[in-house]
């Protein structure tokens, strides 16, 4: 397992999270045990759990740095994929911005559409740049 099919993997599981409303530590730990392998499991639990943890954070940083929807109203393929990288540029020492946008973006063209790829780059580049202040 590559570290894509990790981070592919961690969407997923984020996203099928929120569609059934169990986003709980958990719940987290838990399907990143079942669906990772090797050292991907300990580094997606302990991402995920944090993710979790901070979820209410994280959404008003996405909802600070969007400028046409609000978590809420966002598609939530998106959400989960921005959750994601939020989670790995806060919580990941190991992952530069870039990558973690990069590898966001790829995921957005892959799993939703070409709007949703350019929406995901410019939240995250806003909340980097905010970081960076």
């Amino acid at each position: 397992m590559t570290r894509n099919d990790a981070r592919e993997i961690m969407m997923q599981i984020l996203y099928e999270m929120e569609a059934a409303g169990e986003m709980n530590e958990e719940t987290a730990r838990r399907l990143a045990g079942e669906r990772l392998a090797g050292n991907h499991v300990e580094r997606g639990q302990s991402l995920l759990t944090d993710i979790v943890r901070n979820i209410h954070q994280i959404d008003d940083s996405i909802n600070g740095c969007s400028t046409r929807w609000k978590t809420t109203r966002m598609p939530k393929v998106d959400l989960a994929v921005m959750r994601l990288a939020i989670g790995e540029m806060t919580y990941a020492e190991d992952i530069p911005d870039a990558v973690a946008i990069n590898e966001a973006i790829n995921l957005g063209k892959k799993y939703s559409t070409g709007e949703s790829s350019k929406f995901i780059h410019g939240v995250l580049g806003a909340f980097a740049r905010r970081n960076d202040a």
